[in-house]
């Protein structure tokens, strides 16, 4: 019975196909049916950001109804090879509030409203542009979407993006003049004392920001402060071969953990004139994470049988200091378009880990980090042909440095440095009226130092997508991309140090870049529902792995110990998904279900795991009251491998939403409820050699279970375009 619930998604799904199938036969209209789209989570400029082309993007928009090659989904979506461009009508602005919301209307895209997370079929790995800019993914979200008219939805991008499963690319409506603030506020509680502190709130999150945009010139504010606060237990089985060494949790080991965030973003806009704009950005960011474990350990020496029980705590504190500068240019002369990007990061964190045992052993590792980031990229894109063929060229440069330092003595503990050069060209080419092909390849130099390491490599890579639409209910995507990955400061450090007494932990200097091999087909049906199924390769994934050391242990005396170190390891998964999102007049009704099964290997050590993830959700809008109610039921399941173990998260839950608008949209207050579905909702991960044996298990339902969220939000607005939108609403398509 454990999949039980996972085939009833499947039973549901079905029964929507059968659906689909006897409305599309009766030659009824399916013009609102869109596909499904799950809720998620933004990740907003990360370290090593890499950058899409989005060169024909706003060319390519504003050809769309000029073009007889074009092919138009419901009268606003046009589907290429490579994206989509969607054009908001008043239908996805319906019911919904802000940005994240009205983008939860669009096919792939779906919004959990209680904080406007955002999943682009089942991923959370989304980036979202203004204008093919980078901006702070939270503040465009919470922005009102009546300043945008189109969007772009660029799956599986190339270039700087492509560590990103979508990028979504909103445009500003032309000559748009306004002002807009938001305020808000959201509680995290538990009614019992789920997080084990005698506390019931779990945590804070409040955000103001303030946009002003007039003539040439836009301006944004945004600050935010979150606070986090949870306690777990967990149950832990450790073997220690090499040692023959047994330890066992005595009873249930507590881990705590505190957050606590204060996030600036500020940036400028100016549109020099119609070919040209200018913009700024810059982002600061304090963090403060608190981890505190304590437990009690039953040892048993395997070969004697001997037992004793130690109290063990370990407490570690990290701090956070975080700059991010952005520069941007983009012009157009002629039939060309260019772009320039700038971003220097600098980030400096303290790591301080403190660990005792009763039987006197203690270890402190105390660490200053810092980190330097410069990337540029220069590129150019045009069109030909009456439009048939585009082609764009980049070149961009990245350069990082790490470096790591002993807080007590000031040693050098680790110094690493990379300098990337990439090259990367693009063709798109419309064969027909109802077939697009695109392909890119792109070659890369990466030269890796450290104080004891020097490495030189070239990457290549290449692409492409094809694209086929049957008639008006039927159309395909078949894809073939790359992503490239490169280790962190953790993984590449040449220092390393004992985490307890007979267990060493270190970087790895020599560790090759990664490039993943992705492919996928997609077939979408009557703008209702589609099938995908992929398949992903990455011949040097990054995995912890155990072997065995010898040398001084911390007690003073010379014997073996387990080593862990990251190493180049071998992936591969499958994976196959079902979703369908069907809008009728007040309700909307989607379903998601995918498939995974995963494998890891490295040497003669091999893994694998496999299982569901999916949802239900149904929502209904009241227009005349402004009230959104939505009932959802979960599977948030989460399965990962490495070549020695696995890990997987099973949680099932109802989820109840309710969010009523006061003042004409300005005021926003809602409610969101957690109801466990199974009498435990767990973490579990296993991992084992001939060195090693761990095996944990985390009960999550008691942290989660009757969890409420309440939220407030206020919003005014005004200006010209405000101003006019509010008098032409009700004559927008």
């Amino acid at each position: 019975m454990k999949h039980a619930f996972q085939w009833i998604l499947v039973a549901v799904c079905l029964l929507g196909v059968g659906a689909a199938n006897v409305k599309a036969s009766s030659g009824e209209s399916v013009k609102d049916g869109m596909m499904q789209a799950i809720k998620g989570r933004d990740r907003v400029l990360p370290n090593d950001s890499t950058r899409v082309q989005l060169g024909a993007d706003s060319t390519l928009v504003a050809l769309t109804h000029a073009l007889d090659s074009v092919v138009v989904t419901g009268d606003h979506i046009t589907h290429y090879a490579d994206r989509d461009v969607v054009r908001i009508t008043r239908e996805m602005r319906k019911g919904a509030r802000n940005t994240a919301q009205m983008l939860g209307n669009i096919p792939g895209i779906d919004c959990d409203y209680s904080n406007n997370e955002l999943k682009y079929y089942g991923s959370q790995n989304i980036l979202i542009l203004v204008d093919s800019i980078e901006r702070s993914a939270d503040y465009v979200k919470e922005l009102h979407h009546l300043r945008y008219d189109k969007v772009d939805i660029i799956p599986n991008p190339l270039g700087k993006y492509e560590e990103y499963d979508v990028v979504i690319n909103l445009h500003t409506k032309e000559n748009y003049e306004g002002y807009e603030g938001n305020l808000s506020n959201s509680l995290d509680y538990l009614p019992t004392d789920g997080n084990g502190k005698d506390k019931q709130l779990k945590g804070d999150n409040a955000a103001g920001s303030f946009t002003y945009t007039r003539n040439k010139w836009n301006f944004v504010g945004r600050y935010n402060f979150n606070f986090h606060q949870h306690e777990k237990y967990m149950e832990t089985t450790n073997i220690d071969y090499v040692n023959r060494l047994q330890e066992d949790e005595v009873g249930k080991g507590k881990y705590t953990n505190d957050l606590l965030g204060h996030n600036l973003y500020t940036a400028i806009d100016y549109q020099v004139n119609k070919n040209h704009s200018l913009s700024a950005s810059y982002n600061y960011s304090n963090t403060t994470t608190d981890n505190d474990t304590h437990r009690f350990i039953e040892r048993l020496w395997l070969d004697t049988e001997a037992k004793d029980t130690v109290e063990v705590t370990n407490k570690t504190l990290q701090h956070n200091d975080r700059h991010t500068l952005g520069l941007h240019y983009r012009g157009k002369t002629g039939g060309w378009n260019y772009y320039y990007d700038f971003n220097y990061i600098n980030e400096q964190w303290t790591y301080d880990r403190m660990y005792r045992q009763s039987s006197g052993y203690s270890a402190d590792n105390n660490h200053d980090n810092r980190m330097d980031y410069i990337w540029m990229a220069l590129g150019s894109d045009s069109r030909f042909f009456d439009q048939r063929l585009a082609l764009g060229v980049e070149y961009d440069y990245t350069w990082k440095g790490y470096e790591q330092k002993d807080q007590n003595g000031g040693a050098l503990l680790s110094v690493n440095d990379y300098v990337r050069n990439n090259l990367h060209m693009w063709m798109s080419y419309r064969i027909a009226r109802n077939t697009n092909v695109s392909f890119n390849a792109s070659a890369q130099h990466i030269h890796n130092r450290s104080l004891s390491y020097t490495d030189n490599n070239m990457v290549y890579r290449m692409g492409g997508v094809f694209y086929h639409r049957w008639n008006d209910q039927i159309w395909m995507r078949v894809n073939y991309w790359n992503n490239v990955s490169y280790p962190s400061l953790n993984l590449v450090s040449e220092y390393g140090y004992f985490t307890d007494s007979l267990t060493w932990s270190g970087g790895n200097p020599a560790l090759k870049t990664n490039v993943n091999h992705s492919g996928r087909v997609w077939v979408d049906f009557f703008n209702l529902f589609n099938v995908q199924m992929g398949y992903v390769y990455s011949p040097n994934q990054f995995s912890t792995m155990t072997d065995i050391g010898e040398g001084i242990l911390p007690s003073g005396e010379y014997g073996q110990y387990i080593v862990k170190m990251p190493q180049n390891t071998a992936y591969q998964e499958g994976w196959a998904s079902f979703s369908i999102f069907k809008r009728v007049k007040a309700f909307t009704f989607s379903a998601y279900l995918r498939y995974r099964y995963l494998e890891a290997s490295y040497k003669e050590r091999k893994q694998a795991n496999q299982g569901f993830n999916g949802n239900i959700i149904g929502r209904y809008y009241n227009e005349k009251h402004r009230l959104t109610v939505t009932l959802g039921y979960y599977l948030n399941n989460g399965y990962v491998v490495v070549p020695e173990g696995w890990k997987d998260t099973e949680l099932h839950f109802f989820n109840f939403f309710c969010s009523k608008d006061f003042f004409n949209q300005r005021l926003n207050a809602s409610v969101k409820y957690v109801l466990p579905f199974l009498p435990k909702d767990y973490t579990e991960s296993e991992s084992k050699s001939l060195i090693h044996y761990n095996h944990q298990y985390l009960d999550t339902r008691a942290f989660d279970a009757h969890a409420l969220l309440f939220t407030l939000a206020y919003r005014f607005h005004g200006g010209k375009s405000v101003r006019q939108y509010n008098r032409s609403m009700q004559n927008e398509k």
